[in-house]
């Protein structure tokens, strides 16, 4: 026998030994620390940059001995385990991409990506134009979601299949195929030339961003809705002489701001990464942007690619805060 299966087995039974004296919390923070020696066993990854690291093989498998022996015969520990492969199957093409991107000085690690993306004035020009995009699309968004699925909640309970219906078709027809349509319909020889001009193609950009955004938007918003008794506060509101504009906005609006806000978080990360609709319209926008330098660059696209995925983490992440802050002003209230 060789002397790593010898090492390999002492450890593992070793560890099996030892895990079966540990406590519950022992055996979480053997997943974790196995999660990380996982990530030792790829080159290129963490030994490269923890030369120190390859020494460390012979602890994996009491780590592994261990982590079985603890939490093996505990229902949770299928649970910790599916999520920690969940969380290595994610997290190590991010980790190898993110780790490529710092490799544009040879030999060392730096930021000159990351400086060169960020220095890049067509960078700026379109991801100033996405975030401006993105701001008129939540608005325009807002505007056409809560009063429709406040009057249908309200007056319409009949149509809601309907409706709900129609707001997830974005999600079954390709944008491939509405851009098309809305080429052929708003062409320049059309009644309506949208596309003639720069600003009513970027009006036709936006209606094609509220389209894809309007699946999200509108469940947000009518989950929103549902914890909160419309029919009371609009009678409520009437009784006080106040108007449907004055409803919307003083009333309803603010009670289901968290569900906007949720919302409108997902409309913008789904405006900056979007490519399809602005590439086939031709407007400067950043998804078109990453494309074109994913094409003609090495490590730049995956700097992009972490900035993007960054941006797209914040809003998530947005998403959760404005919804602990909602959930804890209600438990206060």
């Amino acid at each position: 026998m060789t002397a790593p299966f010898v090492i390999w087995v002492a450890g593992l039974g070793s560890g099996l030994v030892l895990g079966r004296g540990l406590r519950p919390q022992a055996g979480v923070l053997a997943a974790v620390i196995l999660g990380m020696a996982v990530l030792f066993l790829f080159p290129g990854f963490l030994v490269n940059l923890l030369p120190a690291a390859g020494g460390l093989w012979p602890a994996y498998p009491v780590l592994i001995g261990a982590l079985f022996g603890t939490a093996a015969h505990r229902a949770g520990f299928w649970a910790w385990g599916a999520i920690l492969i969940g969380m290595v199957y994610f997290l190590l093409p991010l980790w190898g991409m993110t780790e490529f991107s710092l490799r544009m000085l040879r030999g060392v690690y730096s930021f000159e990506a990351y400086r060169v993306v960020l220095g890049d004035a067509q960078f700026r020009a379109t991801f100033l134009y996405s975030v401006v995009m993105a701001l008129l699309t939540i608005g325009f968004g807002v505007a056409l979601v809560v009063p429709t699925a406040y009057w249908v909640r309200l007056r319409l309970p009949g149509a809601r299949p309907l409706i709900e219906f129609i707001t997830l078709l974005p999600l079954v027809i390709p944008a491939i195929v509405i851009v098309f349509g809305y080429i052929r319909l708003y062409t320049t020889s059309s009644f309506l030339p949208l596309t003639g001009s720069g600003p009513g193609t970027n009006f036709l950009l936006m209606m094609g961003y509220t389209t894809l955004a309007l699946p999200y938007m509108y469940r947000s918003v009518d989950t929103g809705l549902r914890t909160i008794d419309i029919a009371t506060l609009t009678e409520a509101a009437q009784s006080l002489g106040a108007g449907w504009i004055t409803i919307m906005t003083r009333v309803i609006l603010p009670n289901v701001l968290a569900a906007v806000l949720s919302g409108a978080f997902l409309t913008f990360a789904i405006v900056i990464g979007e490519f399809t609709m602005a590439a086939l319209l031709n407007r400067p926008a950043f998804g078109p942007y990453m494309q074109i330098l994913g094409a003609n660059r090495a490590y730049e696209p995956s700097a992009l690619a972490v900035i993007a995925f960054g941006i797209t983490w914040a809003c998530m992440g947005l998403i959760q805060l404005v919804t602990r802050l909602s959930r804890h002003n209600r438990v206060r209230a």
